[in-house]
């Protein structure tokens, strides 16, 4: 199942709800966010990939740090949020377990709550690894 697609099905289900995850639940991740980034030690010259970035408030914090962002997410609701909220940022539609950047590009992958839902979670974490400085 190494090209399993699922963002058909997920998109529709995360999206179903979009401003409602964004503007009262999503808040909720915030300090973890900011914990990670900080952790992480996110800042200018950083590049971000949020994958199942959803409504992108991790990235909207990253960018506010000085990063370089892009995210992925199968629900088209979330990625218009993501875009009105970095506009900079580098946004796709799609699955987790085919990301559409290069290799040894990115220097933070961060998935909360994501990696579950992929059809092929292996793949999924292969991708990530693969894009990974």
């Amino acid at each position: 199942m190494a090209n399993a697609k699922t963002s058909g099905t997920n998109g529709r289900l995360w999206g179903a709800r979009a401003r409602d995850w964004a503007e009262v639940q999503e808040g909720q991740c915030a300090a973890t966010y900011r914990a990670v980034l900080e952790h992480a030690r996110v800042g200018p010259g950083t590049c971000h990939l949020d994958v199942g970035c959803g409504a992108g408030m991790a990235a909207q914090l990253s960018a506010a740090r000085g990063a370089k962002v892009a995210g992925i997410d199968a629900a088209e609701a979330l990625l218009a949020i993501a875009r009105d909220r970095t506009p900079a940022g580098d946004f796709h539609h799609g699955d987790l377990e085919i990301l559409p950047f290069a290799s040894d590009t990115v220097d933070l992958v961060k998935g909360y709550n994501a990696f579950q839902y992929a059809g092929d979670a292996a793949q999924a974490l292969r991708e990530a690894g693969r894009v990974t400085k």
